[in-house]
Order: structure tokens, then C-alpha cells, then sequence
């Protein structure tokens, strides 16, 4: 069963909004630096930076993830053709919808989807402390590419 659907313009603008607030959290989160800025207009800037054409950003794609008829996530991956790569910005699912196995069900519908366009290699990022993600990631087979570390200083 087919759980990615493209997105519309409409459901990108929704989604976008919902995003920018979630990674503004994520940035409040694993951000180790003294940052003058709000978590919010970072988020809002590089979000910005990524898509500067918005929702017609060339390469990027957005996928609302249905499940019973109803939007349970969203996917946001760029491909670039001539590299053969493909990265995953976001695979989100909503609290009451996680450990059902429906991420994993997604990760091999969007492996299948790259394989089809002849992807090779499928690139992501996921923060230290984001166990669930890291665990599905391994078991899917993805290998760690680097490590970023960090140790705050006693004062």
C-alpha cells in the first residue's frame, strides 16, 4: 500500500509553518552555542535557505505520509539526478502514530522510489540524542558518514 502522496502548494504552505515551529524546538534542543537570535527566526532563515523558491524549489520534493486515508506525516527529501543522491530533510510522524512501523514502511517506499530513478546514495541527518530515529536508521542499514560532538565547560 502507497502511503507518500506529493504534496499541493496549499498543504506546503501548512506544512512549512508546522515544520519552521518543530525545528525551532529541535534547534532550542541541540543548539550549544550563546545565540543572540530566537530558535524560531533561525529556524525561519535556514529553512529559507534551503528552499528560496519555496515550494519551487528545484529538486526539492514534499510528501504528505497517509495512513487510513489520513495525513499522519510529512516527507521533505532533495534529489539531485546528476549526483545520484538523494537527502531526507525531514520524515516526520505525528506522536500518536509513531512505533507502528510505519516509518520503516515509508524509508523502503522512498528507497523504492529512489532505486527507481536510479538514486545511489540516500543521505540524512539525525540529532544524537534522537534514539527512535537513530535505531530505525541502523536497522535500515545506514551507516554513520561523521560525528559531530560537543561538551559544554564548567563555568
Amino acid at each position: 500500500m502507497k502511503l507518500l502522496i506529493s504534496m499541493n502548494e496549499v498543504e506546503y504552505d501548512t506544512y512549512i509553518k508546522d515544520k519552521t515551529e518543530r525545528y525551532a524546538l529541535t534547534l532550542e534542543e541541540n543548539t550549544f552555542e550563546m545565540i543572540s537570535e530566537t530558535a524560531f527566526v533561525r529556524a525561519e532563515k535556514a529553512i529559507k535557505g534551503y528552499l528560496p523558491n519555496g515550494f519551487n524549489t528545484e529538486n526539492h520534493e514534499f510528501y504528505n505520509i497517509l495512513e487510513n486515508e489520513k495525513v499522519v506525516g510529512y516527507v521533505w527529501i532533495k534529489i539531485v539526478k546528476e549526483n545520484k543522491s538523494a537527502f531526507l530533510y525531514e520524515i516526520y510522524l505525528k506522536e500518536e502514530f509513531r512505533s507502528k512501523g510505519i516509518g520503516k514502511k515509508v524509508m523502503t517506499e522512498l528507497e523504492s522510489l529512489l532505486a527507481v530513478r536510479k538514486i545511489a546514495f540516500f543521505k540524512l541527518h539525525v540529532f544524537g540524542n534522537n534514539e527512535h530515529a537513530l535505531n530505525l536508521y541502523n536497522n535500515l542499514g545506514f551507516q554513520v558518514a561523521g560525528i559531530n560532538m560537543y561538551k559544554e565547560i564548567d563555568k
